[in-house]
């Protein structure tokens, strides 16, 4: 099995690095919950893997990251769920699953195979997301504000503001 770092070898195709991941006792367990699911959902291809690299890139791309094994939770972001089923949650996992020795900065290259299998992850778990956040409908297809019934002019604090007493 070689990895992205090995020095003059081919590296393995996404899915197959997936697959062999996949297979680890420690790595199978991890499965995308619904609202984590959703967060995906909405955010889109483009969303979450900016996120991901983001996220990737401060917490473990320096050579010694504070809080080194403890800065990525299980849950709260797909993302933070994708790296601990791919082995990209700190160094230590970095070094043990994929061959990147610890004690010096991420690469580029290194960012992106990162990145990559996070958003493979993610793939496999939910299938195919928008390439794009979805968003609101623009305002001018929003409905406009009902006028108040009682004819009154609006006082900031509710209808009741405008009844006398």
């Amino acid at each position: 099995m070689t990895t992205k770092t090995s020095k003059g070898a081919r590296p393995e195709p996404l899915d197959a690095r997936l697959d062999a991941i996949g297979k680890l006792p420690s790595r199978a367990r991890f499965h995308l919950p619904g609202r984590e699911r959703t967060v995906a959902m909405t955010l889109g291809e483009s969303g979450v893997r900016w996120y991901a690299y983001d996220v990737i890139a401060r917490r473990i791309g320096p050579a010694k990251p504070s809080r080194d094994g403890r800065q990525t939770p299980y849950r709260g972001h797909p993302v933070f769920v994708a790296q601990h089923a791919t082995g990209t949650c700190c160094r230590g996992c970095l070094e043990e699953v994929h061959g990147i020795p610890q004690g010096r900065p991420l690469d580029k290259a290194e960012l992106n195979y990162a990145v990559n299998l996070v958003c493979g992850w993610l793939t496999r778990e939910i299938g195919p997301v928008a390439k794009t956040r979805t968003s609101r409908p623009p305002r001018s297809a929003m409905p406009a504000v009902p006028e108040n019934p009682t004819g009154a002019p609006r006082t900031g604090r509710g209808l009741r503001a405008s009844k006398s007493r």
